[in-house]
């Protein structure tokens, strides 16, 4: 599989959701597979790349490690 980065794009679609310091639901991988028309595989492996990088430059925080909320920092 290609690396598929979306990092930018999802900040920008969680930016749409809610300003730094908001928790937000996070429904990335529908939006990814609406927007981009990726399929369900792509959808995971880019949502997956694009919260680590999130995470690791300070951008967001995970509210709970199972939960769907993102806390946005940055």
């Amino acid at each position: 599989m290609s690396q598929l980065d979306f990092t930018n794009q999802v900040y920008d679609y969680l930016r749409t959701l809610g300003e730094p310091g908001d928790e937000v639901i996070s429904r990335i991988k529908p939006w990814l597979k609406a927007t981009y028309g990726l399929d369900e595989r792509e959808a995971v492996h880019a949502r997956k790349i694009a919260m680590g990088r999130l995470f690791a430059r300070g951008l967001i925080h995970r509210v709970n490690a199972r939960g769907p909320y993102v806390r946005i920092l940055g």
